[in-house]
């Protein structure tokens, strides 16, 4: 019999081989759709059927006895969801073995309480209620992309175990904080690595982790640059503070939980007060571990059947 409820959040199916899906059918009323599925044969995986007429789908559950015959017979039947609920949507490059790939593509359709999608490899899958974990990631930008948006986004494209957890990204532009903080812009500025990619223009830009010749110049950076610049000239300069730490404090107020980086840790992740931090120079697996913890810590409750 069935064995969860429908109104849970965060429905999907475990296997995308679960779902089956029968097209052309004459009705998609849920009476009639109950009717012509008791009775009739279906694949020992097939536990839920997708039900089209057209553009209309509707989601069908299925049950019968425990079988080790390759079809067994149909003994009943509900609709999870009718054609006013529903939503087919073609994705090519979405999984629909991730729950949080399947997540992101209904936070698309919220107007509807199921999203069913064919997506990469013309796998067909679906998400009921989808109710998905928030991150908010945040990060320093420039260099584009951010890393750790896209060891985020890497991290939960294959994140068959995890579930369904949807990015919101807060970047952080730093030429803009310095044009905010220095009206006109100074002449010279210090940053912390080349490997930023900041290019100011009109502006004579210094790289701290090359030593360059100490000059009058303002540090677009946090308190690891502001250790370096003191071990090689003995000097703290004029400083417009990028550090996470700052913009995490700023958006403490809003969302879910936040993960971010901080170049003063080496390796490793912690858990702080306001967000979950990982090393300037993190890891994937660094990003993963990070994103379990948060997960757990989180309670995000789903349905995976």
């Amino acid at each position: 019999m069935f064995d969860f409820d429908p109104s849970a959040p965060n429905v999907l199916p475990s296997r995308y081989r679960q779902v089956a899906l029968s097209t052309d059918l004459e009705s998609l009323e849920p009476d009639w759709l109950e009717q012509h599925f008791v009775g009739r044969e279906a694949y020992m995986r097939t536990r839920f059927i997708v039900a089209r007429k057209g553009r209309d789908t509707a989601l069908v559950e299925v049950d019968r006895p425990a079988s080790s015959e390759l079809f067994s017979c149909v003994t009943s039947a509900r609709v999870l969801a009718d054609t006013s609920q529903c939503r087919y949507v073609v994705a090519p490059n979405v999984d629909c073995g991730v729950p949080s790939d399947l997540a992101t593509v209904a936070m698309a359709h919220r107007d509807v309480s199921c999203v069913v999608v064919e997506g990469r490899y013309s796998h067909v899958s679906f998400i009921l209620n989808a109710a998905p974990l928030v991150l908010r990631v945040l990060d320093i930008v420039p260099p584009f992309p951010s890393k750790l948006l896209d060891q985020v986004h890497r991290v939960l494209e294959t994140a068959e175990s995890l579930p369904p957890v949807v990015v919101e990204p807060i970047l952080v532009n730093s030429c803009a904080k310095l044009a905010e903080a220095c009206e006109p812009l100074p002449g010279k500025v210090l940053i912390p690595c080349r490997g930023s990619g900041i290019e100011l223009e009109g502006v004579a830009v210094a790289y701290l982790d090359e030593r360059p010749p100490i000059a009058d110049w303002t540090l677009l950076g946090c308190e690891r640059s502001h250790q370096i610049h003191r071990w090689f000239y003995g000097t703290t300069p004029p400083t417009v503070d990028i550090c996470p730490v700052r913009f995490v404090n700023e958006s403490k107020g809003s969302g879910g939980p936040m993960l971010t980086r901080c170049c003063l840790m080496q390796e490793g992740v912690e858990e702080r007060r306001l967000a979950t931090f990982v090393p300037w120079g993190s890891s994937l697996d660094e990003v993963r571990e990070a994103i379990e913890m948060i997960v757990r810590r989180s309670e995000v409750a789903w349905t995976p059947t």
